[in-house]
C-alpha cells in the first residue's frame, strides 16, 4: 500500500527512452497508468510549453500539469500563470547574438520560459547568457535545452502550487526526475531520481533507482506502490 497521495513526473529524460531522445517509454506509460489506477493524484512537470504538455496529458488522462518549469500550472480545466511577463523578443535577440545557441521552435507558443539549443558546449552558453541577461533571469540547462525564465519561479514553486490545489502536503507527493531543473521539486516533494539522472538531481532526491529514464520511472512507481516512498 502506498503512503504517497500524489505523483509528479518529469517528462524529458524521465518518461522517455533515454536522456537524448523524445520517444516515450512504454514501460513508463504503463507505470503512469498503474499509479492512476491505484488512486494517486498524478501530474506532469515539464520545461516544455503548455501546449505540448497538454497534448500529452490529454491522451494520458492526466488533468494536472506544471509547464514552462513552473511558470504555468494547469489543473482541472483552469490555467494559472505564476511568472511575470518578459520581453520575449529582447531575450531571444540577446541569446542569439552570442552565436552559442539556436532558438527552440517552441518559443512561438511559450509565454515565460524560453528555450534554446546549445550549438557547442552547453556550460559556455549558459554562462554567457547569465552574464548578458543579468540577475533578472534564471538560466539552466535541462540536458535537452537551455531555459531562460524570470527568476523566482521553478518546478518547486509549481509543485507547491499543485499541492495546494490537490489539498495534499508536498511530503506526501512522490516526485520523479532526472535533471538540474528538477532539483527544486525533488527537494520539496519526496524526490526519486532515475538511474541516469545528473549529479545534482541525485543529490536532491531521497532515493535513486537503478534503471535509467523510462525504465527507472517504472521502477520508481513500483517502489511507490509498495510503500517505499513518502515515509521518513
Amino acid at each position: 500500500m502506498s503512503y504517497c497521495k500524489g505523483l509528479v513526473a518529469d517528462i524529458d529524460g524521465t518518461l522517455t527512452l533515454s536522456r537524448s531522445v523524445y520517444e516515450l517509454s512504454l514501460e513508463a506509460l504503463a507505470a503512469l497508468r498503474r499509479a492512476k489506477n491505484s488512486g494517486l493524484k498524478v501530474a506532469l512537470a515539464t520545461a516544455n510549453g503548455l501546449d505540448y504538455a497538454l497534448a500529452l496529458s490529454r491522451y494520458l488522462g492526466i488533468d494536472s500539469v506544471i509547464a514552462e518549469n513552473g511558470c504555468i500550472i494547469y489543473y482541472d480545466g483552469k490555467t494559472y500563470r505564476l511568472c511575470k511577463e518578459i520581453d520575449k523578443q529582447k531575450v531571444i535577440e540577446t541569446a542569439l547574438s552570442t552565436g552559442l545557441v539556436k532558438e527552440s521552435e517552441q518559443n512561438r507558443c511559450r509565454e515565460f520560459d524560453l528555450a534554446f539549443y546549445p550549438v557547442s558546449e552547453p556550460g559556455l552558453a549558459v554562462e554567457s547568457l547569465k552574464s548578458l541577461l543579468g540577475e533578472k533571469y534564471a538560466v539552466e540547462y535541462s540536458g535537452y535545452a537551455i531555459h531562460v525564465r524570470p527568476r523566482g519561479v521553478d518546478k518547486g514553486v509549481g509543485l507547491a502550487f499543485i499541492c495546494r490545489l490537490w489539498g495534499i502536503p508536498c511530503n506526501l507527493v512522490a516526485v520523479v526526475g532526472d535533471s538540474e531543473v528538477d532539483v527544486p521539486m525533488l527537494k520539496l516533494g519526496w524526490g526519486i531520481a532515475v538511474g541516469n539522472a545528473d549529479d545534482r538531481a541525485k543529490e536532491a532526491a531521497r532515493l535513486t533507482v537503478e534503471e535509467s529514464s523510462g525504465l527507472g520511472f517504472a521502477e520508481a512507481v513500483d517502489l511507490i506502490l509498495r510503500g517505499i516512498a513518502c515515509i521518513d
